[in-house]
């Protein structure tokens, strides 16, 4: 077992894997690699041939060329059994790029990234969001699970990595929406806590639309009743008005009003608000699969 990468993420990523396996890792920083040798009793890889027998290659690297690099050096004395696990933070085509490298070698490449922080990694309660050949990730199911007891399956090589890129910026959007939200509430005397109960709630702004709208409605394509697109789009006709008079600058929330405006243009103001997604659905870019399917593991 061998890991490549001990920077903040990897060193955690090290100390979940040591417990279970002789681990072998690398990093160009030999402090890392002395502090692992010292605190968790693994190995240095000094020479890439100690790689022939190892039951799998965990990469934790800052930049995927590092990655490429990585597997440009070790696929060629690999043992084709070996499965090469990315789960450093990078596109699906970074990981495609990777698993071509490998390919040639009989070397199968997962994806798994990690869904978490270094705390969070620590402690076990990391997520892995994972890509590859049902095969691939079989035969590493124990290396999975000494890293994280939870895990989900996207689907094929890349799309564990689509999955956190997207939450990732799931998550960076939010936090612009929640500080303009924010600016609007304190400048309006709204209580800061209360406001954080509001939208902490599972029936308010910040779930619903989740998991309502576009768990319910759009994966059912149900869009009759409900509140109108109309409606929604005097909301934020609203919240434009308010910030406009608080003297609060919006982004995120001024932008998405574009949207409503160009659905409610494209005749859908009568029909339930989620049924905006319908534009990206004419642009040919749906968004569902319409599958449905729970591939939690």
């Amino acid at each position: 077992m061998a890991l490549y990468g001990l920077g903040n993420m990897g060193f955690a990523v090290a100390e979940q894997l040591a417990r279970a396996f002789a681990l072998k890792v690398h990093d160009p920083n030999r402090d890392q690699v002395v502090r692992a040798m010292d605190s968790l009793g693994a190995q240095a890889i000094d020479d890439i041939s100690e790689l022939r027998t190892a039951h799998a290659i965990v990469l934790c690297l800052p930049r995927p060329s590092i990655s490429l690099e990585v597997i440009r050096q070790v696929a060629p004395v690999l043992n084709p059994d070996t499965v090469i696990i990315e789960s450093s933070t990078v596109n699906p085509e970074d990981i495609q790029v990777c698993v071509d490298q490998a390919r040639p070698f009989g070397i199968e490449v997962v994806d798994a990234s990690i869904l978490a922080g270094v705390p969070q990694m620590r402690s076990g309660e990391a997520m892995l969001a994972v890509g590859g050949s049902d095969g691939a990730i079989d035969r590493i199911d124990d290396v999975l699970q000494a890293m994280s007891a939870r895990q989900i399956r996207f689907g094929p090589s890349g799309a564990g990595a689509a999955a956190k890129v997207v939450n990732n910026a799931v998550a960076h959007a939010v936090m612009v929406v929640v500080a303009e939200a924010g600016a609007m509430a304190t400048a309006a005397g709204v209580n800061t806590q209360k406001m954080i109960d509001l939208l902490s709630d599972s029936k308010m702004g910040l779930h619903r639309p989740l998991t309502y709208r576009y768990a319910e409605r759009v994966v059912k394509g149900d869009y009759e009743g409900g509140m109108s697109l109309d409606a929604a789009r005097k909301d934020s006709e609203l919240a434009l008005r308010l910030a406009q008079t608080l003297g609060v600058p919006l982004f995120a929330i001024q932008s998405t009003h574009s949207v409503y405006e160009m659905a409610a243009c494209a005749g859908l103001g009568r029909q339930d608000y989620a049924s905006l997604v319908q534009l990206w659905e004419g642009w040919g870019k749906p968004v569902t699969d319409e599958s449905g399917t729970d591939t939690a593991s």
